[in-house]
């Protein structure tokens, strides 16, 4: 089979779309591919990565829209091409929309509605961007804004209404060829947890959870419901839950997936699995202590928000940092959400479910 052609090469609308940031980042920015699609539906999209991880991300959340041209490898590429397409835009994480190459001529003359569109994120940008500085400070300027105006990260990646993010609802899909792996992997009722702690990073993320809450957390769960598996899901950098039943760090995204879509409940931090565990319409238990639940929360989940100096994401921002605001070695938000507390929560979630023989 021949090789398939850049999207330029098409005829047809051509975007460029360079994929950065992590796992959570990118489930939120197939909202923003599909708005994009919505208003352009016979564009092309290549999406340039800039490592495998990502490329492995773009085929498990983009790979099935008839939209996606190619995957390709951004060094070089990129550069190299960048002058070709219609349009180039790129996501800072799930904070803003940078638009790195606008062809406002073939771009009004395929899709008028693409190019109004652009056209109201330029006008955003120059309100809401230009002079503001670093890209921190533009995360720091949403972060605020998000609790004034009741609004979250999905509602400022629509730029205010420029493109047609009406809700935060993601569309990721299941890929039929691996429902039989997960169901031979037999797991019965189960719950989903993660630590998002890497086991050779010292000290670990700011909004994580500490390990001796989440062994505890699994021990309390364990005896108030022993006939629900408690199944651990993360990278394979993660550090292991001992006391989970099962331990899935180091697996397929595409199974992954499913293990996520199929659990009664998953229970972490905020972080990437939450976003693609939501997406995938599964009930989550998520605890915020750094991070701030108005920009990054769902309401359709539990949310545990912490009362100790919350949010200093407003300050320190970064969901990666591993300083914490007062100079603590744990920090206290996180560290006042009780393994007591979450048990409770769960319990109470999991014991108005319609389960047999598991209390």
């Amino acid at each position: 089979m021949a090789e398939k052609n850049f999207a330029f090469e098409s005829g047809e609308v051509s975007i460029a779309f360079p994929l950065i940031g992590g796992l959570g980042d990118n489930v939120i920015a197939k909202k923003f591919f599909d708005a994009i699609i919505e208003l352009a539906p016979n564009c092309a999209i290549d999406i340039f990565c800039i490592n495998e991880s990502l490329k492995i991300m773009a085929s498990a959340f983009f790979g099935q829209s008839k939209n996606l041209n190619l995957i390709l490898d951004y060094n070089g590429l990129y550069k190299e091409n960048i002058q070709n397409y219609d349009l180039a835009l790129c996501l800072f994480g799930a904070r803003c929309i940078i638009l790195e190459r606008v062809n406002p001529q073939t771009l009004q003359e395929k899709s008028p509605a693409l190019f109004q569109s652009v056209l109201k994120i330029e006008e955003y940008n120059k309100h809401n961007l230009h002079g503001i500085g670093s890209p921190n400070a533009v995360s720091l300027r949403n972060s605020n804004a998000s609790r004034i105006l009741g609004k979250n990260c999905f509602w400022f990646l629509s730029c205010g209404g420029a493109l047609p993010i009406r809700d935060d609802k993601v569309n990721i899909p299941l890929l039929p060829e691996y429902k039989a792996e997960f169901e031979r992997l037999n797991l019965g009722n189960y719950i989903t947890v993660y630590s998002d702690i890497e086991f050779n990073f010292t000290p670990p993320k700011v909004k994580t959870w500490p390990i001796r809450h989440l062994v505890e957390y699994v021990a309390l769960i364990k005896k108030r419901f022993p006939n629900i598996s408690i199944v651990q899901c993360g990278s394979g950098r993660d550090m292991k839950i001992e006391n989970a039943d099962r331990h899935f760090l180091n697996v397929d995204l595409e199974l992954m997936k499913y293990i996520l879509a199929n659990s009664l409940l998953h229970v972490g931090c905020e972080g990437g699995l939450i976003h693609l565990a939501t997406a995938l319409g599964t009930k989550c238990v998520v605890l915020f202590g750094f991070n701030n639940v108005h920009y990054f929360g769902y309401n359709r989940n539990i949310n545990i928000v912490s009362d100790v100096c919350f949010p200093c994401a407003d300050i320190w921002y970064d969901g990666m940092s591993r300083i914490c605001g007062r100079g603590a070695t744990e920090p206290p938000c996180m560290l006042s959400i009780t393994p007591q507390h979450v048990c409770e929560v769960t319990c109470n979630y999991l014991s108005h479910l319609d389960l047999k023989n598991n209390a």
